[in-house]
């Protein structure tokens, strides 16, 4: 069987189009499709339907790849198993988002890596839209981001590790830092920075708003919650964020109030169901609830902040 047939139908699926593939391959799209077709003939099954240019994975096509994704995914990882094997080095990939990269697995990691520092770390950030489309299809050993995630092709397992309460954040001078807690009816009456309409934060957001009789007016959107935050610390209005991904920003002019009702949000770490964690990425998963444990003993509204989950049933 021509491997290169094969890569060329994971970097498709994977990627989403033959455009893709074939700049991979450095192979023209004509010679990308070509190799499909001597696939699809060799396996008797049709792997896309095509329509001018674009290709669309078919039912069997999808079938194929979730049964053979160790595979072809084991291709890739050769050079790497050699290099390992070569130098003694162990490696982690880990998977995770934007908004805990920086307070809580930036931390983590760096705990691990004094405790062994010839452990190798491939951190690739990934957007909450891209973790739901991408982590399934990618070689990892770890991924961690708010739950639950899915894929319509790979079956993932979702174990949840920890969960913050959401806040009201905003510089320490704004009228509702006199607040203890802040309500969706408040949120209405002040200048409020959220995400674009199409992201997960945005729709929770505006969830709780609706479910407490209330609309949300935004004046200011982003692509980042981390940039969300930011500008809320600068004055520029309230923002929805969380303690514990707020870790990395400086803190001083900041105020953070609970939402009331309380809105907590679950994050965990996700991987193939079919994958048997690795030692790296147990330790990775110690060292977060280490790290957390540390930030809950900080002071008591830390404490009130994230819960961790119990792990002996997980």
């Amino acid at each position: 069987m021509n491997l290169k047939a094969l890569r060329a139908f994971q970097l498709i699926v994977e990627g989403g189009s033959l455009t893709a593939a074939s700049k991979s391959l450095c192979l023209s799209q004509p010679a990308v499709s070509r190799l499909i077709s001597l696939l699809e003939d060799e396996l008797q099954i049709l792997l896309f339907n095509r329509s001018g240019r674009s290709l669309q994975v078919t039912e069997q096509g999808a079938a194929f790849y979730v049964a053979t994704r160790q595979i072809l995914t084991g291709l890739e990882e050769i050079p790497r198993i050699a290099r390992d094997i070569q130098t003694g080095d162990k490696q982690l990939r880990l998977v995770t988002t934007p908004r805990i990269a920086q307070g809580l697995i930036s931390p983590a990691i760096e705990r691990m890596r004094r405790e062994r520092p010839k452990l190798r770390v491939t951190i690739d950030i990934l957007s909450r839209f891209d973790i739901d489309n991408m982590v399934g299809l990618r070689r990892f050993d770890l991924a961690i981001a708010s739950l639950p995630v899915t894929h319509s092709l790979v079956e993932l397992k979702n174990q949840p590790l920890f969960r913050v309460r959401l806040e009201a954040v905003m510089r320490k001078d704004h009228p509702l830092a006199a607040r203890k807690r802040v309500t969706a009816s408040d949120m209405t009456r002040v200048k409020l920075i959220g995400l674009w309409e199409d992201q997960i934060w945005r729709q929770q957001l505006n969830d709780y708003m609706r479910s407490n009789g209330a609309t949300a007016q935004y004046l200011i959107e982003t692509r980042s919650s981390l940039m969300a935050c930011q500008m809320a610390i600068d004055g520029a209005g309230v923002a929805v964020f969380d303690r514990v991904s707020a870790r990395g920003f400086d803190l001083r002019d900041a105020a953070f109030r609970p939402l009331e009702p309380e809105r907590w949000i679950s994050f965990g770490y996700i991987h193939h169901s079919d994958q048997k964690l690795s030692g790296n990425a147990n330790d990775l998963i110690k060292s977060i609830l280490r790290t957390l444990s540390e930030f809950r003993d900080e002071s008591a509204a830390n404490a009130a902040s994230v819960e961790l989950i119990d792990q002996q049933d997980g």
